[in-house]
C-alpha cells in the first residue's frame, strides 16, 4: 500500500533581487478605494515602511480643461466639465440600465445649459415636465399634432429658435415613430438661414432607433424612424443640431446612430452583450469593462470622448434643481384592507361578469366560419319567419309562390315575409323571378338536389 507524504510548501517570500519600487502615494490616491487597500497591504508586506495614502477628502484633485458647464466630479474630487462647441461637433450617447441615472443625466446637462443654446427635449415617458415648468419650455403634447402638423411644428421651431419639450407619453410606440421621423426630418430639412445651434435630447432612444427588428411598428415606419434620427446625428451637425441620446441598452440601438457619437458617457451595466458592446465603446479591453461597469453606482458614469475637460474619466453626477420623476419611488407599506373591502374596491363582480361574456364572443368566434354562418342564421329575428316560408315552398317545389300571396297565405305582414325573403336570398336559399306583382319565389335548384 502506498502512503502519500503531504508536504506543506513554505510561502514564498517576496524578492528583492531587483529592489522594490512602489507608486507614490499621489499615483496610488487616484486608483479605487479596493485598489488602495490592494496596495496598503502589499506595502505592509514588503517591508516598504510608512507609505501614506491619501483618501477621497485627502487626495489633491487635478487641473481640469476649461469647459463651459460642470457635469460632475471623480472621486478625488476633479471637476469633469464639457465643452459645448466640442460637444455640438461630437453629439453624446448617455448609457446604463434601467436605474443607473440616464435620465438623471440628461436632467443635469438640460440645466447646466439652459440659457446657453436652444433645446429641444424628446420626452417619451413623460418625465421631464419639470423642466418645462421650471426654465420656461413650451410644453407640446404630440398626440394632439398629426405628423403634417409637427413637420411644421419643427421648421417653426428652428425659426424662431424656441426651447421646446414635445412630450409623446400618449402616443403608442407606432406613433412615437411616425412622429419622430416627421419632426426630426422638418429639423434637418430647414433652410439654411435657420441652422442655429440647438442641443436635441432624447431619452430612450432605443424606441426611436431599434436594432435590428426590435420593434413591433410596421417595417417602413421603423426605418424612416431610424433614418430620421441616423440624419440628426450625422447632417444634423453642419445644420447645428447636436443630439444628445440615452438609452438603456447599446444592443438595442441602431449600429447606423450609435457610430456617429464621439462622446460617451456610460453607466451600469451587467449583461455580458452590454458590456462588450460599451467595451468597444469607450475603447477598454473585456477584462476591464467586465471588472467595473457591473459594480458601478447609479449616478457613476465612465466619460469618453473630446468634450470632456478629461478623458476618460469615471465621474458622479451632479445634482439637479428639478424634480426627477424616473426615481423609485420610497418605500411605504400598504393599507391593511380585509377581503371584502378589498372585493368592493375592486369591482371583481362586475369583472367576472365582462370575463364571462367574453367567454362567450371568444367561443363563437373560435367557431369555424359554417358554424358560425348557422348561428347568425338561427338568431336572426327573422328566422321563424323564414323558416314557415321555406316549408311551404318545399312543399310545392320545383314551383313557387307570388310573393304579393304569401302575407295572406302565412297570415303575416308584408313587411315580416319580405324579412323573410331577405334573410333566405342571403344564405342563397331562393330563386327569385318577374318584377312588381308578378315577382316569384322559389327553391334554389341546388338546395331542391338536397331535399
Amino acid at each position: 500500500m502506498l502512503h502519500a507524504e503531504i508536504r506543506q510548501t513554505p510561502e514564498r517570500p517576496i524578492s528583492r533581487a531587483f529592489g522594490l519600487v512602489f507608486p507614490k502615494p499621489e499615483d496610488m490616491a487616484k486608483l479605487s478605494p479596493a485598489d488602495r487597500r490592494l496596495g496598503s497591504l502589499l506595502a505592509a508586506e514588503s517591508g516598504v515602511g510608512n507609505v501614506t495614502i491619501p483618501d477621497r477628502e485627502t487626495a489633491p484633485a487635478g487641473q481640469a480643461k476649461s469647459a463651459d458647464v460642470v457635469m460632475g466630479a471623480t472621486e478625488l474630487g476633479e471637476i469633469i466639465g464639457i465643452d459645448l462647441a466640442r460637444l455640438l461637433d461630437g453629439r453624446m450617447l448617455v448609457q446604463g440600465t434601467s436605474g443607473a441615472g440616464k435620465s438623471w443625466t440628461l436632467r443635469r446637462l438640460i440645466e447646466q445649459t439652459h440659457g446657453r443654446v436652444q433645446q429641444i427635449i424628446i420626452d417619451p415617458e413623460g418625465e421631464f415636465k419639470s423642466i418645462a415648468e421650471r426654465y420656461g419650455h413650451f410644453h407640446v403634447e404630440a398626440h394632439k399634432l398629426d405628423t403634417a402638423a409637427l413637420a411644421l411644428l419643427g421648421a417653426r421651431i428652428r425659426a424662431h429658435r424656441l426651447s421646446v419639450l414635445i412630450d409623446m407619453s400618449e402616443l403608442d410606440r407606432e406613433g412615437q415613430l411616425q412622429a419622430i421621423a416627421a419632426f426630426f426630418e422638418s429639423l434637418i430639412n430647414a433652410p439654411r438661414a435657420h441652422w442655429h445651434p440647438c442641443l436635441v435630447f432624447v431619452d430612450e432612444a432605443h424606441l426611436f432607433a431599434p436594432f435590428g427588428g426590435q420593434s413591433t411598428a410596421a417595417t417602413s415606419v421603423r426605418k424612416a424612424a431610424i433614418g430620421a434620427v441616423t440624419d440628426l446625428m450625422s447632417r444634423g451637425r453642419k445644420r447645428g443640431l447636436c443630439g444628445i441620446l440615452a438609452t438603456q441598452r447599446l444592443a438595442r440601438m441602431a449600429k447606423s446612430v450609435v457610430s456617429e457619437m464621439h462622446n460617451f458617457v456610460v453607466g451600469l451595466n451587467t449583461l455580458d452583450l452590454d458590456i462588450r458592446r460599451a467595451a468597444e465603446t469607450i475603447g477598454w479591453d473585456a477584462s476591464k469593462a467586465f471588472d467595473r461597469l457591473p459594480m458601478l453606482e447609479p449616478g457613476d458614469f465612465v466619460a469618453v470622448g473630446p468634450a470632456f475637460s478629461r478623458s476618460p474619466a469615471v465621474l458622479r453626477v451632479g445634482g439637479v434643481e428639478t424634480h426627477h420623476r424616473g426615481a423609485r419611488p420610497a418605500l411605504s407599506a400598504p393599507d391593511d384592507i380585509d377581503a371584502e373591502e378589498a372585493a368592493q374596491l375592486l369591482d371583481l363582480e362586475a369583472l367576472m361578469e365582462a370575463s364571462a361574456e367574453d367567454d362567450e364572443i371568444r367561443d363563437e368566434n373560435a367557431l369555424i366560419p359554417s358554424l358560425k354562418a348557422i348561428r347568425a342564421f338561427i338568431r336572426d329575428p327573422a328566422f321563424a319567419v323564414a323558416g314557415r316560408i321555406y316549408a311551404e315552398l318545399k312543399a310545392i317545389a320545383p314551383s313557387g309562390a307570388r310573393v304579393s300571396d304569401m302575407p295572406a297565405g302565412l297570415q303575416s305582414t308584408a313587411e315580416d315575409i319580405a324579412a323573410g325573403l331577405a334573410l333566405l336570398d342571403q344564405f342563397g336559399a331562393l330563386e327569385f323571378m318577374g318584377d312588381g306583382e308578378d315577382r316569384a319565389a322559389r327553391i334554389e335548384k341546388g338546395m331542391l338536389a338536397c331535399l
